[in-house]
């Protein structure tokens, strides 16, 4: 584990991720959000809260679109989960044996509150401990601070896990709840280039804003745990959705101990 990881809670790799491998999965994401091919078994298509209540009608379907889930069964997308420079990176900070979860591709059109207030993802996984966790998230465009870039509070990931709950906002995604009074006047914005890649504690207390440039903001992500660390839900379902997180395991590099992912 490197320094920087561990004092900072967050390192970024700069062209991790080939323009290739970025250039299939922007094009698949087009052809799904267009209806030009059919989705993955399992995928799952959100569309922006103010356009799923019709506050807000996108020009195109795709600009209507805030993530796509559970992509394990992906063709196109699974390549980003295997990718082996990436698994390098996540072997090197968390151990051998490798659970990828929830994976989703992020989208954040314009002319939507596509605001993620600030949060730690440890709320939404039931491994621990902590440690033996990472996030990975990869930019599929130029993001910058006017179209939403992440914000990062560094060192954050050294605290516990926090209060959470919903922003007094209009217009609220589902489950996107950040920290309870956070002071965010330390937070550190990641601009970033295709290809370019965060890895970060699921402690660190992070988030993006809004998209304020007429053009689109996309980047790919999945969470990586150990395979050796411990459930503490023991199976139930996640604590904050009816949706089970068992759903989008699978083990991608190494020996998977306690069963959590199904069979290949």
């Amino acid at each position: 584990m490197s320094d920087e990881y561990r004092e900072r809670g967050f390192i970024v790799r700069r062209g991790l991720v080939p323009a290739d491998l970025i250039g299939e999965i922007n094009a698949r994401f087009d052809a799904i959000a267009e209806g030009q091919e059919a989705r993955a078994d399992n995928l799952q298509v959100v569309r922006n809260v103010e356009v799923a209540k019709g506050f807000h009608t996108p020009e195109t379907p795709g600009l209507g679109i805030s993530k796509m889930n559970f992509f394990h069964n992906d063709a196109v997308f699974s390549r980003y989960t295997h990718h082996p420079a990436l698994l390098d990176e996540v072997q090197a900070l968390i151990g051998d044996d490798l659970i990828a979860m929830n994976s989703m591709v992020l989208n954040k059109p314009p002319n939507v509150d596509g605001r993620h207030p600030l949060h730690q993802d440890l709320l939404y996984f039931p491994f621990r401990p902590a440690h033996h966790i990472v996030g990975v998230w990869t930019a599929l465009q130029e993001i910058t601070r006017e179209n939403g870039c992440l914000v990062m509070i560094p060192g954050s990931h050294q605290g516990e896990l926090l209060e959470h709950d919903y922003p007094d906002w209009e217009h609220l995604n589902h489950l996107f709840v950040g920290v309870k009074g956070v002071d965010a006047s330390e937070r550190v914005h990641l601009e970033m280039q295709p290809g370019d890649t965060a890895f970060f504690h699921p402690l660190i207390i992070h988030g993006s804003g809004f998209n304020k440039t007429q053009g689109m903001r996309r980047a790919i992500a999945v969470h990586y745990a150990n395979a050796n660390c411990e459930d503490i839900w023991a199976g139930q379902k996640q604590m904050l959705d009816k949706h089970s997180p068992r759903d989008d395991y699978r083990l991608v590099r190494g020996s998977d101990p306690n069963g959590y992912c199904p069979a290949a």
